[in-house]
């Protein structure tokens, strides 16, 4: 077990080197990376839990048998306080998290639903279930979650971000912008402000006020200049802005993040639609200067 843990601590800090000095080519092979990691803790976490259940089971028969009572009530004291509720619920925890990022959300819910059993206040244990939720595109169970969580910490950043997510995915487009702005302007989770300042954009991009979405998706790229989507839609309100350079400059820095994935594909998609747009106003441009020469 020393070795293995050995072995992980050394991808931990290969990776946490790779993403200090990020390069926008590397991007596949670190997402891939933390996954392959992901799916190995989460893999060794329930070889341990079984262990941790197969211990219990040996330690139960052990005080069944003929060693004296005080001695097996010691030890089996330790064992009960080596298995405290705390302990289950921080290995629940991370198992559903795991279960998240592998993607197995019924079975992350069916965990959280335990640690929601032992704990109904926890508050990581609301917050990842209102993302399998969401994973699942249940909206309404998903916000009654976070509101729990709202009325333990008000000011909760992750719950407030993903409140105002749910709300613009569902149309409710004030308390969208209300949630998300508080969450925008918080500093202590940096995460949730990133994607509080894009989801703002979302809003007002849906609502046709392209300005205010311009503003929102350029403070998102500023906390995480790496985020493909801020770019394409950033692209998508220039475009719809008609201002067509600026919509492939931002589509093509989109592309260079990583060429294989879903918003880039798009980005190129739109970039093929606007450049015949932008060579057909050249044309035009420059047949209306000869025109004006010719008839100078």
């Amino acid at each position: 077990m020393k070795q293995g843990n050995k072995d992980l601590q050394e991808r931990l800090t290969a990776l946490e080197h790779r993403v200090k000095h990020f390069k926008p080519e590397d991007d596949k092979a670190i997402r891939d990376e933390i996954k392959k990691i992901y799916v190995d803790i989460a893999n060794g976490l329930k070889i341990l839990t079984e262990a941790q259940e197969k211990i219990r089971s040996i330690a139960h028969e052990f005080k069944k048998s003929k060693t004296t009572y005080t001695e097996v009530g010691k030890f089996y004291s330790f064992v009960k306080s080596q298995t405290s509720a705390e302990l289950d619920l921080a290995t629940l925890l991370d198992r559903a998290w795991n279960l998240i990022v592998m993607e197995d959300l019924d079975e992350a819910i069916k965990v959280l639903k335990r640690v929601l059993d032992i704990e109904p206040k926890n508050i990581k244990g609301l917050g990842f279930m209102c993302l399998a939720l969401m994973d699942k595109d249940q909206y309404d169970d998903a916000m009654m979650h976070l509101q729990k969580v709202l009325v333990n910490e008000p000011d909760n950043p992750f719950a407030l971000n993903n409140l105002g997510y749910i709300c613009y995915k569902k149309g409710i487009w004030g308390e969208a912008i209300e949630h998300l702005g508080k969450a925008a302007k918080q500093t202590k989770d940096r995460m949730a402000s990133l994607y509080a300042n894009y989801y703002l954009g979302l809003v007002y991009y849906e609502r046709s006020m392209l300005d205010d979405a311009v503003r929102f998706f350029k403070k998102a790229l500023k906390l995480g200049p790496n985020l493909q989507e801020a770019y394409y839609y950033l692209g998508l309100a220039e475009v719809k802005r008609y201002e067509f350079k600026n919509a492939i400059g931002y589509f093509e820095k989109c592309v260079l993040i990583d060429r294989r994935s879903k918003y880039s594909k798009l980005s190129k998609a739109e970039c093929d639609k606007i450049r015949p747009l932008i060579d057909t106003r050249k044309k035009l441009k420059d047949l209306s200067s000869r025109q004006s020469n010719d008839d100078e």
